[in-house]
């Protein structure tokens, strides 16, 4: 094994996904932006940020907030991350996601919905 080798394999096993996942973020950012055509400025000025700002975004530098993340996918058309929501059991209570002033239901079914 190589020197290489095994100094990766000291690395934490959490730094290694977060680091994978800020460059998947990183890239699937720059894809669609570069799918709209728009640059960077655009984007920057599209979500009131700065243009240094999308260039860290797009470079794995910055850590946005899930409010930014957000930001740019409706800036950008479409989402740069999912969510995979499942229930853990078959008569589980469905779940649903609030925001105000409007109610998401993520499965399908709510108790209004159950008796129509």
């Amino acid at each position: 094994m190589s020197l290489f080798q095994k100094l990766v394999e000291r690395i934490p096993d959490v730094t290694k996904k977060y680091v994978n996942r800020q460059v998947g973020f990183a890239t699937t950012v720059s894809e669609k932006l570069k799918d709209t055509g728009m640059t960077q400025r655009e984007l920057a000025e599209k979500i009131g940020k700065k243009e240094s700002y999308i260039s860290r975004v797009l470079s794995g530098n910055a850590n946005p907030t899930l409010k930014t993340i957000a930001e740019l996918e409706v800036a950008l058309g479409e989402d740069v991350i999912s969510f995979n929501f499942q229930l853990r059991k078959a008569n589980a209570t469905p779940v649903i996601m609030l925001a105000e002033p409007f109610c998401f239901d993520l499965i399908g079914k709510t108790e209004s919905n159950k008796a129509a």
